[in-house]
């Protein structure tokens, strides 16, 4: 089965929780989402990501939730609000909390996840390293897309397999263990969750018109060709818009979309590019097509429509 795209495959991509809900970045698409949990579909709201803050590395909040911390290199910057812009003022990350594959923040700590060396470092502030504690990470729990963590105790990692789908395994050093769905209407915001939800993506060819000479003598002829551009109105998930700091609904299935289809197949998509295509509502086109078939000649007419599951989306102009 296709996968949710790692953050090498989809930069500025992360997730955190905070008191206030479990959150989902997305800079490719410029808008974050944030929901209570990432299991339960209530309340689900995206919004608008500031332009300032968007390509983080790494997106952490602080344990109490009141401000996030985006990692760039070996600094941060901290923003009360990812819908306004970031404090100007960068703080340089101490050294030994540089390099990390994931973050998080939980018991008021930082921790610093290092997969390949299979440990978690936990400090009391990432610009001083201070109270530096390390702990083992199992060999179970290195495999995760992005990790989070869910309340004061407990770390948590995002993992696709063929039985569960996408899920959430919580996990703590007293060794406890959990494993959650998530919810279609969050999993549907990760990079390559329409893939996941909808059940793949595909690209076909489709003959709109045939027209054939079946006499012994060339034939001329005029003929209508029409077909349908543009793109399907489909709602993706059950998100809500709020009035002020959200994007347009419409602009944002575009770009989810868009982002969707220019994966690798191995993350659901189709490694195709489709910005200039037609994303306004599908209508029908016409056009016509002047011809002189040769005896017994048929003339083929297609086109191109990418979809998801067995649905067209987009119907191309080629």
């Amino acid at each position: 089965m296709a996968g949710i795209a790692p953050r090498a495959h989809s930069p500025g991509t992360d997730v955190f929780a905070t008191p206030h809900g479990f959150f989902v970045i997305r800079s490719d698409v410029g808008c974050f989402l944030q929901a209570p949990e990432c299991h339960s579909p209530e309340a689900v709201e995206i919004r608008d990501l500031h332009p300032a803050c968007r390509g983080g590395e790494h997106y952490v909040s602080d344990d109490a939730g009141s401000s996030v911390c985006i990692l760039r290199g070996h600094a941060f910057h901290r923003t009360t609000d990812l819908s306004a812009a970031p404090s100007p003022d960068a703080l340089s990350l101490h050294p030994t909390c540089r390099g990390g594959d994931h973050y998080a923040s939980w018991g008021g700590r930082f921790s610093v996840i290092f997969l390949a060396r299979g440990v978690v470092l936990s400090v009391a502030d990432l610009t001083t390293g201070a109270e530096a504690e390390e702990t083992p990470l199992e060999s179970a729990s290195r495999h995760g897309l992005y990790y989070y963590a869910p309340d004061a105790t407990h770390l948590a990692f995002l993992g696709v397999d063929e039985q569960r789908g996408l899920y959430s395994q919580v996990f703590s050093s007293s060794g406890h263990q959990e494993v959650l769905p998530v919810h279609a209407d969050v999993a549907s915001f990760l990079p390559g969750g329409l893939s996941l939800v909808h059940r793949g993506t595909f690209g076909a060819w489709e003959c709109v018109k045939l027209i054939q000479n079946e006499t012994d003598g060339p034939l001329p002829g005029s003929y209508e060709i029409t077909r349908k551009v543009g793109r399907v109105e489909e709602k993706l998930a059950n998100w809500t818009f709020s009035t002020a700091g959200s994007p347009a609904p419409a602009d944002l299935s575009v770009a989810l979309l868009q982002a969707q289809f220019s994966l690798p197949p191995v993350y659901g998509g189709l490694g195709l590019r489709t910005e200039q295509e037609e994303w306004e509502a599908v209508a029908e086109e016409g056009e016509e097509l002047r011809v002189i078939l040769q005896p017994r000649q048929k003339l083929y007419w297609w086109q191109y429509h990418l979809g998801l599951g067995h649905r067209p989306i987009l119907f191309c102009r080629c």
